[in-house]
């Protein structure tokens, strides 16, 4: 028990990850409600994702209800995929989806909720990636991954097209003991339209609710201030949904 509960301490000193447009310690100085802060870890780490070795940057977000007597903190592990590996992604971030795309994300979503999938697996070896990162190489062996409670991609607001979120329950098991975890991805456009940045909420699954509270407006400061700068004022839904229509009347 003392190795797995070792993983959250050891998460923080975890971190990397390529330069994105926006700064996540700005944003959340300015965004996060009362109570809740935002902490930037320096450092370099990789991480395993759908076959390639991605590097990721993490910071610990955490909240402190004094009233409730509770205190709630997770890990905000920050990445970029390039669009080349996901770029049948690129057309979900529009305001309405076609049958083209629809099909796409409900066969995506299927591969999700099924354990035998390829998603799934490669998703089980990410988590366990984290693992490995924070307790050494010996969690490959020892420690067993298990995803449950999926919630399937989906568009994190019905006016917003331009981010995209996913989650689940990850169980750690080492050897029976027990590590019950949460997680929720969300995914936009860089702003070059190159990469798929990707925020994701890790924390210990009690206590999750607040954190996601505050990582939803985080993420959509963050979406937005890589689209169109510090200075954005104008709908995201319609600038993209332009975008893919000038695209297609192109073609």
């Amino acid at each position: 028990m003392k190795k797995i509960a070792s993983l959250l301490l050891a998460l923080s000193l975890l971190a990397g990850g390529p330069a994105a447009a926006y700064d996540i310690q700005v944003l959340a100085d300015q965004n996060l409600p009362e109570r809740f802060t935002y902490k930037d870890i320096p450092g370099t780490e990789k991480l395993p994702f759908a076959g390639m070795e991605v590097p990721y940057h993490m910071g610990q977000l955490a909240v402190n209800l004094n009233r409730a007597k509770k205190f709630s903190s997770g890990y905000i592990v920050r990445t970029r995929i390039p669009a080349r590996s996901t770029e049948a992604m690129m057309d979900f971030f529009v305001m309405n989806l076609g049958p083209e795309q629809w099909k796409i994300l409900s066969k995506l979503n299927r591969a999700f909720m099924d354990p035998e999938s390829q998603v799934r697996k490669d998703m089980e070896k990410t988590m366990l990636g984290l693992a490995v990162n924070a307790m050494g190489p010996l969690a490959e062996k020892n420690v067993k991954v298990e995803i449950s409670g999926e919630e399937p991609l989906r568009r994190l607001a019905a006016n917003e097209a331009y981010v995209l979120t996913a989650g689940a329950r990850v169980i750690y098991d080492e050897e029976g003991l027990i590590l019950p975890m949460y997680t929720r991805a969300y995914l936009f456009p860089s702003s070059d339209r190159k990469y798929l940045e990707i925020l994701m909420l890790f924390t210990p699954d009690e206590g999750k609710g607040p954190l996601v509270y505050a990582i939803d407006d985080l993420a959509k400061s963050a979406a937005k201030e890589e689209l169109l700068g510090p200075e954005a004022y104008k709908d995201l839904g319609e600038i993209l949904g332009s975008e893919k229509r000038k695209t297609v009347s192109s073609q």
